[in-house]
C-alpha cells in the first residue's frame, strides 16, 4: 500500500517540523487529528486546510465545521464575474487522495482559536507502508510551536502620597517642681538686720558716685554794682524823652556836645 509522507512547517516557528504518513483513502479530518496532536494546539475552535496550485493559488478550502461563504468567479457563459454562495466541503466527508493533484501538492493549514497559527504543507514523498503502523503517523519530529503565552497585567502600583512636612512642636520642658524640704528651709533662714543695713548703705554710696554732675551756669544778667564798675554813673544815664520841651532843645545840647568833643 502506497503511504503519502507530508512535510509541515510552521510560519511563526522556524524550528518546527513534522513529517506525517497517512493514507490517501483518510480523510482531511484524521489529518486534522494528528496535526493537533503532535502540535499540541489546545483550545482549537475551527480549523481549514486549503489547496494551492504551483503558483501558491488557493484552490479548494475544506472546513472542520459546516461554513456557507460567498465565492466569486468567472462564468464564461455570461462573460462576467459571478458572486455565489457555496456551502464548503467538511474534513470528515473528504478523502485526501481526492484532491491531490501533483506530486509535489502544497496545501495550506490554518488554525483558528485562542492561539491562531498557519502551517505549510508539501508532499514530500510517496513510499510503501510498513508492517504494523497506524495510520496517520509521525514518522520525524523536531522542534516545538512558540507558545504565545497570556501577558498578565501586573497590578497598578498605587501612588504614595508623601505628607507636607509639618514642623516639629518644641518639646516644652516641665516645670521644675520644687520640694517641699526646700521651701521648709527657707523658712527657718533667719535674717540678719545689721547685715541689711550694711548692704543698703554700700548701694547708697555706689548710687551717689554714678549720679551725673550738675554744672551750674552763672547768670549772665548784670546788676546794679556791675553797671557802676563799668563806669556808667547817673549822670551817663539818658534821660526819658518826656523830660525835654521840645525836640530842638535835644538837638542843641547833642550839637553842643559834640563840639566839645572835636576839642580833644
Amino acid at each position: 500500500m502506497l503511504i503519502y509522507r507530508f512535510r509541515v512547517n510552521a510560519s511563526d516557528s522556524e524550528d518546527f517540523m513534522r513529517e506525517i504518513d497517512i493514507q490517501p483513502n483518510q480523510s482531511f479530518l484524521e489529518f486534522h487529528h494528528i496535526l493537533v496532536e503532535t502540535a499540541e494546539l489546545k483550545g482549537t475552535t475551527g480549523a481549514s486546510f486549503f489547496m494551492t496550485d504551483k503558483k501558491n493559488r488557493i484552490n479548494h478550502e475544506i472546513t472542520l465545521k459546516s461554513t456557507k461563504k460567498q465565492i466569486r468567479w468567472f462564468d464564461d457563459d455570461l462573460g462576467e464575474v459571478v458572486l455565489e454562495t457555496k456551502t464548503l466541503p467538511l474534513m470528515k466527508d473528504t478523502r485526501i487522495k481526492n484532491l491531490i493533484e501533483d506530486p509535489h501538492q502544497r496545501l495550506v493549514y490554518q488554525v483558528h482559536g485562542k492561539e491562531p497559527l498557519t502551517f505549510q504543507i508539501d508532499l514530500y514523498k510517496i513510499i510503501q507502508s510498513e508492517n504494523f503502523v497506524s495510520y496517520p503517523n509521525v514518522s520525524k519530529k523536531q522542534g516545538e510551536i512558540r507558545k504565545i503565552r497570556d501577558i498578565i497585567p501586573q497590578p497598578a502600583i498605587p501612588e504614595i502620597e508623601i505628607p507636607a512636612t509639618v514642623p516639629k512642636t518644641p518639646k516644652s520642658k516641665p516645670p521644675v517642681q520644687v520640694k517641699p524640704e526646700a521651701v521648709s528651709k527657707l523658712d527657718s533662714i533667719e535674717e540678719n538686720i545689721d547685715e541689711i543695713s550694711l548692704i543698703d548703705k554700700e548701694l547708697s554710696e555706689i548710687l551717689e558716685e554714678e549720679a551725673p554732675v550738675r554744672i551750674e551756669i552763672e547768670s549772665q544778667v548784670s546788676t546794679s554794682d556791675d553797671i557802676e564798675e563799668a563806669g556808667y554813673g547817673e549822670e551817663g544815664q539818658m534821660e526819658h524823652m518826656d523830660e525835654f520841651g521840645d525836640i530842638d532843645q535835644i538837638e542843641q545840647r547833642y550839637s553842643n556836645y559834640r563840639e566839645e568833643s572835636d576839642d580833644f
